[in-house]
């Protein structure tokens, strides 16, 4: 059970500190609308910044994916005698997908708008029963030079089981990139109602952009991710509370985990002391509002290969020959660009590019340009 109000005011042990909690995974059911509906209505956006295609999510009977960016929906269920409609619609919103959806906010002038005020619209127009959601994640990032606690930390607290938590299971893994490995500490199964992550997300940004390590800024993160019927109660508190996304958050983790100092006179574990960093990590932050991270735009991964990958040589090549009059039997790199679409994961980013700068206006022509393609899978 989720208690609200653990963590306030005085209750807290320091300020917090280039630390930023967000919303990182959302998905929710609605059973009873269409994806017009969900788009016009409980997002508040245009249908038409959406791009439909054919898509299928295992065990689920959506025929059609409707996409703007990373924002994804899944609907068009086939009708049939119980549902002759076709009405449901799946809402999957990745950690960018969240970032998106702020984004458009915000051009909306709607900078105060929380995901709290988003659950709240969805109970005022449709009514608790008709949703449910199925996935909650809340990232939260300590940018501290020095941070409240290391990945090898936590992975020896975990070793010497010193700590308390209805999640006995725990994990480990490791990836590698150019300056060393970025390390990931899983707590709790991860489909479990309740579970979390730590990890190195400075060292993870530099092996998934090909960033110098020393060029970033320390960057480690907590994430809880919360399923079902937890998703769904901690979602109502915040529908309750729009602004407290930090204070729920932190009420959750402090009455869902401690990590303890071992106590060789203390046969029970959950009478051992807190241990000190993670007393001071839980009183760090008072309640926040949502602050989206600024996301690494996907366009900039593209920029990075055109300029490191070869391609604008070839282009280079290209326009040297036809500069020259000396393509002989190669085609006009300009008939070549009039036959070229966006592939489908080229106009999205393209999209995402273009929520982030507010220029929503272009999006209609990235979908003309897009080729037409089937997506199997979510």
């Amino acid at each position: 059970m989720l208690k609200n109000g653990l963590l306030k005011g005085e209750d807290f042990i320091t300020t917090r500190k280039k630390l930023n909690i967000k919303m990182d995974y959302l998905s929710l059911v609605f059973d009873s609308i269409n994806a017009k509906e969900l788009i016009q209505r409980i997002l508040g956006l245009p249908f038409e910044f959406f791009n439909r295609q054919e898509a299928r999510v295992k065990h689920r009977a959506y025929t059609s994916l409707y996409q703007c960016g990373n924002i994804k929906i899944f609907a068009d269920v086939i009708p049939d005698k119980v549902n002759p409609l076709g009405l449901g619609c799946y809402l999957v919103l990745s950690g960018r997908g969240c970032d998106d959806y702020q984004d458009c906010m915000s051009m909306q002038g709607r900078n105060e708008y929380s995901y709290g005020d988003f659950f709240q619209k969805c109970c005022r127009l449709l009514g608790e029963p008709v949703f449910h959601l199925t996935r909650l994640d809340i990232a939260i990032d300590d940018k501290n030079e020095v941070p409240y606690f290391t990945l090898e930390r936590i992975k020896k607290k975990c070793l010497k089981e010193e700590f308390v938590s209805k999640s006995r299971s725990y994990r480990f893994a490791e990836s590698s990139f150019v300056n060393g490995t970025a390390k990931t500490v899983y707590l709790g199964d991860g489909k479990s109602n309740l579970s979390y992550r730590f990890y190195d997300k400075d060292k993870e940004q530099c092996g998934k952009y090909d960033i110098p390590y020393e060029e970033m800024e320390s960057w480690k993160r907590t994430e809880l991710q919360l399923r079902d019927d937890v998703a769904h109660q901690f979602a109502m508190l915040l529908s309750e509370a729009p602004t407290d996304l930090g204070e729920l958050a932190f009420d959750l983790l402090g009455s869902s985990l401690r990590f303890v100092t071992r106590d060789e006179m203390q046969i029970n574990k959950s009478r051992w002391k807190t241990s000190q960093f993670w007393e001071r990590f839980l009183g760090a932050v008072k309640p926040l509002k949502i602050k989206p991270e600024n996301p690494v735009n996907s366009l900039y991964e593209t920029q990075r290969w055109l300029k490191e990958g070869g391609a604008l040589s070839a282009v280079k090549v290209f326009l040297f020959l036809q500069e020259n009059h000396a393509l002989g039997d190669l085609e006009d790199l300009g008939m070549m660009m009039n036959n070229t679409q966006y592939s489908h994961m080229l106009s999205q980013k393209l999209v995402a590019h273009l929520n982030q700068i507010g220029r929503t206006d272009l999006i209609a022509l990235v979908y003309e340009e897009t080729k037409k393609e089937s997506l199997f899978g979510a």
